[in-house]
C-alpha cells in the first residue's frame, strides 16, 4: 500500500524560488508541507477504519475534474481490500433497473447515460463521470442508483414536505430535521440560486428548498441502509455532493438516525496552488516539479516503481523513452499513458552523469488504457 500513499504521486508544481543546485533542491513551503502531511493523516485514517466501515462517503463539487480524480484513486486503492460496490447521487433509485443491466453486462456506458436520461436526472458533464463508470465495468464494482425522483424532489420544492402525503414519497420516509447549521447553509445556498434567478424569492420558497434537500438527504440514507441489509459484508462508496455531508449532517445524520453508525465522510484535501497531488494510485511515485531548467526529483515515495528503479531526488528528468522533456507535466502524461505493460526508460542527470533508468510500471489506474489492453468493454 506504500505506493499508494500521498507520497506516491506524479506532481506538477510551479517554483517561486532561482533556479536551484542539483543536488540540493530548497524545500517545500510550510504551507505544502502541512496540507501534505493532513493529507497522508486522512489516507491513513482511511486505512484505519476500511476494513470495519460499512459507508465511505466521498465528497464532491459536481463539476470538479480534481475530485472526480480523487474518487477514482481512492475507488483504486480500496478495490484491492474490499468488496465494493458504488453508489451514486447522481442517479434516482427508481432507475435502478437500468444500473443492474450495466452490472450484468447488458449495456455499455453511453447506453447506460442514455437509458437513465442523464441531461434529465442529472445534467452535468457526462464526461467527468465517465472515467469513474468504466472504471467500475473494469473492476465489476456493481452500481447502486439512490436519489430520490427529480419529479418528486420539484413537488416537494413547490408545496413542503408536510403538503406531499406520505404514500406519494416513492416510499421515502419522514426526514430526520435539518440541524440549526444545515439549516444555514442551506438558505445561504438558496439566496445563491436565488441571486441566479432560480426559484421564487418567497420564504415559502425558502421552506420548499431546505425540505427537498432533506427529502434527498433521506432517500439516499435509506438506500444505502438497504442496500447493507441485502449485503452486510460490502463497502458501499458512495459519490455525493459536498453539500450533503458537510459538519455531519445531510446524509451522515440521516444515516446516524436510521441506526447506521460506522460511516465515514471524506472530500479532497485542500492544497495550496503547485501542491496539488495527482489522483492516488498514479504509477510513478515521486513528486516532480518544473523551473526553467527542467524537471526536477523532489520526492520519492518507499516502494513504488520510482524508489525500485533508484530515482533519487534531486535528480533531473531529460527524456521518457528517448523523447526530451521540460516539464512535469510532459512526464505526468506520459506516465498516465504509457499503456500496461510497455517499458519506461527514464533518462536522468545526477551528479553531472547521464543515468538511464528503467521502470517497471504498475497497471494503469485510468480505465481507458487498463480496458483496452485487456480487451474489455469500455
Amino acid at each position: 500500500m506504500q505506493g499508494r500513499s500521498w507520497a506516491g504521486v506524479v506532481l506538477l508544481g510551479s517554483l517561486l524560488w532561482s533556479p536551484p543546485v542539483l543536488a540540493a533542491p530548497a524545500p517545500l513551503p510550510l504551507d505544502c508541507q502541512a496540507a501534505l502531511a493532513a493529507a497522508q493523516r486522512q489516507q491513513q485514517e482511511l486505512q484505519q477504519q476500511a476494513k470495519t466501515l460499512v459507508v465511505l462517503l466521498l465528497g464532491e463539487i459536481h463539476t470538479s475534474l480534481d475530485d472526480h480524480a480523487w474518487q477514482l484513486g481512492t475507488l483504486e486503492q480500496l478495490s484491492s481490500e474490499r468488496q465494493l460496490t458504488l453508489a451514486l447521487e447522481m442517479i434516482p433509485a427508481a432507475r435502478q433497473p437500468v444500473l443492474d443491466r450495466f452490472n450484468r453486462g447488458e449495456l455499455d456506458v453511453a447506453g447506460l447515460l442514455h437509458d437513465v436520461d442523464w441531461p434529465a436526472v442529472w445534467g452535468h458533464d457526462p464526461n467527468l463521470y465517465v472515467p469513474l463508470l468504466h472504471w467500475a465495468r473494469l473492476r465489476r464494482v456493481p452500481l447502486l442508483a439512490i436519489n430520490a425522483e427529480p419529479s418528486l424532489v420539484r413537488r416537494v420544492r413547490q408545496q413542503g414536505l408536510t403538503a406531499t402525503p406520505t404514500a406519494d414519497r416513492g416510499g421515502i420516509g419522514e426526514p430526520r430535521p435539518a440541524s440549526p447549521a444545515y439549516r444555514q447553509r442551506l438558505e445561504t445556498s438558496w439566496r445563491g440560486h436565488r441571486s441566479m434567478g432560480i426559484g421564487s424569492g418567497r420564504n415559502s420558497d425558502l421552506q420548499g428548498f431546505i425540505d427537498s434537500q432533506l427529502l434527498r438527504d433521506r432517500a439516499m440514507a435509506e438506500a444505502l441502509v438497504a442496500a447493507h441489509r441485502r449485503n452486510p459484508t460490502t463497502l458501499l462508496v458512495a459519490l455525493i455532493g459536498i453539500g450533503h455531508l458537510e459538519g455531519g449532517d445531510g446524509v451522515p445524520s440521516q444515516l446516524n438516525d436510521l441506526g447506521l453508525t460506522r460511516q465515514l465522510s471524506l472530500r479532497r484535501p485542500a492544497l495550496p496552488a503547485s501542491c496539488a497531488p495527482a489522483p492516488q494510485g498514479a504509477r510513478l511515485g515521486a513528486y516532480l516539479e518544473s523551473d526553467t531548467n527542467g524537471v526536477w526529483v523532489r520526492q520519492v515515495a518507499p516502494g513504488s516503481a520510482a524508489a525500485a528503479a533508484g530515482l533519487q531526488p534531486g535528480d533531473r528528468i531529460v527524456a521518457l523513452n528517448g523523447r526530451g522533456v521540460q516539464r512535469a507535466g510532459e512526464v505526468i502524461r506520459g506516465v498516465r499513458l504509457l499503456p500496461d505493460g510497455q517499458p519506461l526508460v527514464l533518462s536522468v542527470e545526477r551528479g553531472g552523469q547521464r543515468l538511464e533508468l528503467r521502470l517497471r510500471l504498475p497497471p494503469s489506474s485510468d480505465p481507458r488504457l487498463a480496458a483496452r489492453d485487456n480487451g474489455a468493454n469500455a
